[in-house]
């Protein structure tokens, strides 16, 4: 969504709900993102929540807390005269963290204040709120200077495609919003063909940023970035790219759950099958087979899971150089199969399946093994194995907590929510206990 489509659908809504007319424009939203209006009427943040799809203010940068105060002096690190400073206790002492009010609007500060609620989280704080995003005066000397650049934003996207495999979202979001920035200055300075290609590697961090985003509980930003996956592809003309992102549309859709856009999502990501990459394929599979199991036909789902090997990924270095969907290997798959026979109410052969899927899943994939685990502690659940399900969940809990991931932390939430009549148990209490620890119960 533009600056100028996201202005007129807020004056839509507030025209259609409080027959009010107002003339938010491009510019308005503008300011926003650079952070010179923070926090706008009433009526106007309401229409912002409608339209991006949020609850609360704060998921979207609209934050008033009076421990902000302007920065009078630029200090070293600081993200520029824009900056506020944020006073925080920390274990009993006083920490001063710079933040600039427009990165506020631009990573969602929501999210970011929730996961500093976690304790573990303040490094994810810092580290993405105080990086300057944008690049001025960006000088590429020759057709060779600009060949290394781009050689090195692929590697470095590959770098933190496994750092996010092995560590979770708090530990590569700031990397990719970064490299984002620097694509967005090349973007503004190249032309023709050498600028299509910048967009195309703009595509893929745009979508990598989507599911750090998500994995990390902030839908809003996931959509967000999601657009700009596509919109980008869709510029530069990159056909697997433009598919991938539909893909990731179907999975976002998953989480409603609504099966028939996650199922007309998945079959429109593969229409042009012949042009995408093994392991693209055998992922677009797994998710049509899902939405398959969401709307109760197993046959259809299994089906399709059994064709998403033929084209499973081996990539066991987790840094995605298949391409997209290399984390499709074979025990990948088999977890997902295990998902489906969970959610068409087979728990018993979904715990097979978990439980044979984690005992091969490539060591790299660590939040894959958190998630699976979560999902397993649902099927012990499903089948009365109270003590198994603690246990599950237990071990996905610091994992999830560790890497950032609300994704997987909620999902462990609930089965702490299922197990409560069960605090006698050793195991439940222990899981119950390290809940409440952290703030999650």
């Amino acid at each position: 969504m533009s600056r100028q489509e996201l202005a007129e659908a807020v004056n839509t809504y507030l025209w259609e709900r409080h027959q009010e007319r107002d003339h938010v424009d491009a510019t308005y939203v503008g300011h926003l993102e650079q952070g010179r209006y923070r926090w706008p009427g009433a009526r106007r943040r309401e229409a912002f929540r409608q339209v991006l799809g949020v609850a609360r203010d704060a998921e979207i940068g609209f934050y008033v807390n009076r421990t902000l105060t302007p920065r009078a002096k630029t200090l070293p690190g600081d993200p520029g005269r824009d900056a506020v400073s944020l006073r925080l206790l920390l274990d009993g002492r006083e920490v001063v963290v710079p933040l600039s009010r427009r990165l506020l609007l631009q990573a969602g500060i929501g999210s970011l204040v929730e996961a500093f609620a976690l304790g573990q989280q303040f490094d994810m704080l810092h580290e993405i709120m105080t990086q300057r995003r944008h690049i001025d005066g960006l000088v590429v000397t020759s057709p060779a200077h600009l060949r290394e650049i781009v050689a090195h934003l692929r590697e470095q996207w590959h770098a933190l495609v496994k750092t996010d495999n092995l560590f979770g979202p708090r530990f590569a979001l700031a990397g990719v919003l970064n490299q984002i920035a620097l694509v967005e200055a090349l973007r503004a300075v190249l032309r023709d063909k050498q600028q299509l290609e910048v967009i195309r590697l703009g595509a893929q961090y745009a979508e990598s940023a989507a599911w750090l985003y998500e994995d990390a509980g902030n839908m809003a930003q996931a959509r967000h970035w999601t657009s700009y996956a596509m919109e980008w592809a869709h510029e530069g003309a990159d056909e697997r790219m433009l598919a991938w992102t539909i893909f990731r549309r179907s999975q976002q859709a998953a989480a409603t759950p609504d099966a028939a856009q996650v199922i007309g999502l998945a079959q429109a990501a593969r229409r042009a099958d012949d042009q995408l990459a093994k392991p693209t394929r055998a992922a677009i599979r797994v998710q049509e087979a899902y939405g398959h199991a969401l709307d109760g036909d197993e046959q259809t789902s299994q089906r399709l899971l059994d064709e998403a090997h033929a084209w499973a990924a081996s990539d066991t270095v987790g840094d995605a150089h298949e391409g997209h969907g290399s984390y499709c290997t074979p025990s990948y798959i088999e977890i997902q199969r295990a998902n489906c026979w969970l959610t068409t109410g087979k728990p018993k052969k979904a715990i097979t399946l978990y439980e044979e899927g984690l005992a091969t899943l490539p060591v790299v994939y660590q939040r894959t093994r958190a998630a699976a685990l979560s999902r397993l502690a649902v099927a012990y659940i499903a089948d009365g194995q109270i003590e198994q399900a603690a246990s599950a969940a237990h071990a996905a809990l610091p994992v999830a907590l560790g890497g950032g991931s609300m994704r997987i932390v909620d999902e462990v939430k609930g089965v702490g929510r299922e197990l409560a009549p069960y605090r006698r148990l050793h195991g439940v209490a222990t899981l119950l206990d390290d809940l409440g620890s952290n703030g999650e119960r």
